[in-house]
């Protein structure tokens, strides 16, 4: 089964907009850090923590606008039970094999 994927673009206003339109709370959330970490970075001159809040929240948006799909959260359930059934694992030669 192949999903369209939504993309989205690792930057403050397309992780704002993604999150803005799924999660609007979480879209405050993210405000609120960025805004903090771009205050932090201009008082040390250190672009690091907002490239660490980016980080963080692209990943947020990027799971946030692609939901898993009712197969995919019942294979989650299952691997969670102990039935690993229909997953890839590597062997030792790095090869893909399906328990």
């Amino acid at each position: 089964m192949t999903a369209a994927t939504t993309r989205i673009e690792r930057s403050g206003p397309a992780i704002r907009a993604a999150l803005a339109a799924v999660s609007p709370q979480e879209c405050v959330q993210f405000e609120a850090d960025f805004a903090q970490a771009i205050a932090r970075a201009g008082a040390e001159f250190d672009l690091a923590p907002a490239e660490q809040v980016l980080d963080r929240w692209w990943g947020i948006a990027v799971i946030r606008t692609n939901p898993l799909s009712e197969e995919e959260q019942a294979q989650v359930a299952r691997a969670k039970a102990g039935d690993f059934t229909g997953l890839f694992v590597r062997d030792e030669r790095g090869n893909r094999v399906r328990l």
